[in-house]
């Protein structure tokens, strides 16, 4: 193909990678808003015109999920909508690392209003820290600042995809009181009791399918797919008694945004539910309500096809056939 061979360099980059080259983050330092975001969706189309195989891997896994609950042509729309949804997640984090610093600041503070305010300063009351679980779902980028912005002592653990994005979040976190968690230095767990016995609002992922540590002895079951169990949170709420608060970004469009803040688990419950699977029920709602603002997609379809392969395995060994059925391609 003609555009592959002019522009061999792209094709081994990832989306995130993709996006974060020096120019594009050039330009997020000073374009508006609503242009920056139609620049980046054009990114986004081009970079899927060279990366079919991932883009069908994404199409093919919402239609497994949803295909009982969409008819085809909302299915078709739905799947279009939740591309626009993966690059506004990377135009918010650009927009987030790469604008002007102060406009960054009245943005936060002025456009993302919190839901449930008072169920997270009841939850710091306790003076164990919180355990705020949120996903990859919604402007998850703009989470952390925005609580920092309104004087909330937050720590979130990330991981960096480039130098530079690393010395721009840092930075700006620094400025507004955020505490970085790197999840490439150090023993995170420690970092993390550390932060919540300081007192300070600990922001994980509980949709991080490839970072989970996985109970044998049980599974869970998330958008009608069988997983195994994480039990992460589990260990950091018993090793803390600190509180769990789930936190979502929903985007309402015309740049503003809802936190939803909710209960999970409190430290002084005697018998408290699993964690994991408390969070991701509520993580499955805001989906099956907005399926276009979860960016997990490939993941999650990388996993179907990783239980159907053992699945199948264990068939041609004698044991039953797999529990569903999915074709969905090889990815790298």
């Amino acid at each position: 193909m003609v555009l592959k061979k002019l522009f061999p360099w792209k094709i081994s980059l990832s989306l995130s990678k993709f996006f974060q080259l020096k120019f594009n983050c050039y330009l997020l330092g000073f374009l508006p808003f609503s242009i920056s975001r139609w620049y980046i969706i054009l990114l986004g189309k081009l970079f899927y015109f060279f990366h079919k195989k991932e883009k069908v891997l994404i199409q093919r896994t919402i239609s497994h999920v949803l295909k009982r609950k969409k008819d085809p042509r909302t299915l078709k729309v739905m799947i279009k909508e939740t591309f626009k949804g993966i690059f506004d997640h990377y135009h918010e984090k650009l927009f987030v690392a790469y604008s002007h610093f102060p406009r960054l600041l009245r943005f936060l503070h002025n456009q993302v209003t919190l839901v449930g305010e008072a169920t997270l300063d009841q939850a710091l009351q306790a003076g164990k820290g919180v355990i705020l679980v949120t996903g990859h779902y919604g402007a998850v980028e703009m989470l952390p600042g925005s609580l920092a912005v309104k004087g909330y002592p937050a720590a979130m653990i990330c991981r960096f995809q480039t130098y530079r994005l690393r010395q721009s979040l840092e930075f700006r976190a620094q400025n507004v009181g955020l505490n970085l968690i790197d999840a490439d230095n150090g023993n995170i767990l420690i970092s993390a009791i550390r932060v919540l016995k300081q007192g300070r609002i600990l922001i994980t992922e509980c949709d991080e399918f490839d970072e989970w540590r996985d109970d044998q002895n049980r599974s869970s079951y998330f958008l009608n797919t069988r997983l195994p169990y994480d039990r992460s949170l589990d260990l950091l709420h018993k090793r803390t008694g600190a509180p769990v608060v789930s936190a979502f970004v929903q985007r309402e469009g015309k740049q503003r945004y809802t936190m939803n803040l909710t209960l999970i688990a409190n430290g002084d419950s005697a018998n408290p539910p699993p964690l994991s699977e408390q969070c991701l029920a509520v993580l499955e709602q805001a989906i099956d309500a907005h399926p276009e603002q979860w960016y997990q997609w490939k993941k999650l379809g990388k996993v179907i096809k990783s239980r159907l392969e053992v699945e199948h395995d264990r068939e041609q060994s004698g044991y039953l056939a797999p529990e569903v059925g999915i074709s969905i391609p090889d990815q790298a």
